[in-house]
This record gives C-alpha cells, sequence and structure tokens, in this order.
C-alpha cells in the first residue's frame, strides 16, 4: 500500500504530512468489513470535501462575475460542480487502480463506476483539507479546473435534465431514487396531458402534468429539485 501511496500521491500533485488521512479517502464502505473493520472509510471525508469543493467554486464564480445574479451563478456551478465533471478527474488521477473496495464491488466493476470515483475525489478534498489547510485545498480544488471552464457558457443541457439533476442529488445525499407514475391521461388523443407523480421511497414528493411523459416528469423533478435545494440552503 505504501508504494501505491506514494504513486498516488505523485499523480496528485500534493504530499500528504499524514498520509492516513489520504488512505482513508481511498477506501471505500465496502472494503471496511470483516477484517478491515478497523479502517475508517471514506464516506465522512466525502461529506467534508463536497462542502468545501462547493464553497471554493462559489468564490471564484464571485470573483469572476462580480456583476452577476445568483440564479445564473447557481447555473454555472451546478455546470461545473457535478459528477460528470467529478469522473473526469478522477479518470485524470486514475483512481480505479487506487481505491481499495471489498472483493464483491470489483467483481461487480463497480470500481469503475464514475459516481463512486467522483465521490472519492471530494473524500480526498475533504482529506487535503485537514491535512494542510484551506488555502491547499483550495489551490488543488481550483487546479481541477481551468479558466475556459468557468467562462464556458452554462451546459444548457445539464442545467434543464432536472431529472439527473435530481437523481444525482439524492444518491449524494442517500435519499433515495426518484420514482415516476403515470397518474392519469387526459385530453383527445392527438393532444393528450399526461400527470406524473414522483415519489420517493414510496412517498409522493411532487405531482406535474405535461404534453408527454417526459416532459411531465421533467416538471415534476424540477419541482421538488427546487424544494430541496431550498431546504439544503437553510
Amino acid at each position: 500500500m505504501k508504494l501505491l501511496i506514494d504513486s498516488f500521491q505523485k499523480l496528485l500533485g500534493y504530499t500528504f504530512k499524514n498520509e492516513s488521512l489520504l488512505v482513508e479517502a481511498l477506501t471505500h464502505k465496502s472494503f471496511s468489513v470483516e477484517d478491515n473493520r478497523s479502517q475508517p472509510h471514506n464516506e465522512r471525508l466525502e461529506f467534508l470535501g463536497d462542502s468545501i469543493l462547493n464553497f471554493v467554486v462559489a468564490e471564484e464564480l464571485l470573483k469572476l462575475f462580480p456583476e452577476e445574479q445568483e440564479g445564473v451563478l447557481s447555473k454555472k456551478r451546478a455546470s461545473l460542480v457535478n459528477l460528470n465533471k467529478l469522473a473526469e478527474v478522477a479518470k485524470k488521477f486514475k483512481l480505479d487502480q487506487y481505491i481499495q473496495f471489498g472483493p464483491g464491488e470489483i467483481k461487480q466493476g463497480n470500481h469503475l463506476n464514475g459516481r463512486i470515483q467522483g465521490s472519492c475525489i471530494e473524500a480526498i478534498i475533504g482529506a487535503i483539507y485537514l491535512d494542510g489547510g484551506f488555502d491547499k485545498s483550495r489551490s488543488w480544488v481550483l487546479a481541477q479546473f481551468t479558466k475556459a471552464d468557468f467562462y464556458n457558457e452554462v451546459n444548457a443541457s445539464y442545467t434543464t435534465d432536472y431529472k439527473s439533476r435530481l437523481q444525482e442529488l439524492t444518491q449524494k445525499h442517500k435519499l433515495g431514487t426518484p420514482v415516476y407514475e403515470l397518474i392519469l391521461t387526459t385530453g383527445p388523443s392527438h393532444k393528450p396531458q399526461f400527470l406524473i407523480s414522483l415519489k420517493l421511497n414510496e412517498t409522493e414528493k411532487a405531482r406535474a402534468d405535461g404534453a408527454s411523459k417526459k416532459n411531465a416528469e421533467q416538471k415534476a423533478a424540477e419541482l421538488y429539485l427546487n424544494e430541496l435545494m431550498k431546504a439544503f440552503k437553510e
């Protein structure tokens, strides 16, 4: 493990004073069972790193776009801080070769799962913060983005894909997986309206109608996504 840690630190461009923090960041919870029960896994560091990542990107956006309103800044941040971007960063660091998994997870191919690797990147950010302080973690985070990343137009397809954004948010906070059910179809056959119910853990969270099932699902997801984002801010 020592050789792997040394190799990975060179890739990261950061050397840990306390290497146990990096080991923890690279440990999936599936590894910390049975004989490895004493080895902490990375979910606590992931929680910390997620907050730091969002703050650093928000701070940089405020500097770069002093005239923009909150809504535009939020969309820009959402376009930058998401699991697709984190999976790209993970691929750059060949994370699949360094994360410690339980054997069952490897057999299922979860070491190649972009969402898991992205969560590990957040854990690494948390580990760098605890090891070297905020300035070090900020520098490392910003190094993963180019200026073009910040100045690129907001990815419209991502910001308006409320279903994907909602699923990403509910997975990140371990709230469950949204399920969409058709409740009612009304109107003439040439111009139907579909009423969709969005449920989480069998509890309805939102309803919306639309000219297609897909449209109604996106509307329902938008309603609940806005509700969740407001709750997380409070």
